[in-house]
């Protein structure tokens, strides 16, 4: 976001630089104008591109969890699981041994 905000810092440095230099010509205001659209369509467009390269590399990064993350993260998960229910059981055991006694 910093390259982003730093265009449009260097675009609306470019029209006050260009607004404060036309200010004493006549028709300066559709010159202002004209450079504040252009200035503010550029913007849009690098945000609308910023925006894209962001979910594109969302969704490459997805695609490189699901292939090569998952997998191994599932063998591990599944062995917590059990695990944690084998100990579960466990501890029921014992409690019940103990209320019985």
């Amino acid at each position: 976001m910093s390259r982003l905000m730093l265009f449009v810092l260097s675009m609306m440095l470019q029209a006050c630089i260009i607004t404060s230099n036309s200010l004493t010509t006549p028709g300066s205001e559709e010159e202002i104008v004209g450079v504040l659209e252009r200035a503010k369509q550029a913007y849009r467009e690098t945000k609308d591109k910023v925006l894209n390269v962001g979910s594109s590399v969302a969704e490459l990064a997805g695609m490189y969890y699901e292939e090569h993350f998952k997998p191994v993260a599932d063998s591990y998960k599944d062995w917590a699981r059990e695990k944690a229910s084998s100990l579960w059981e466990r501890l029921k055991d014992r409690v019940s041994t103990l209320r019985s006694a």
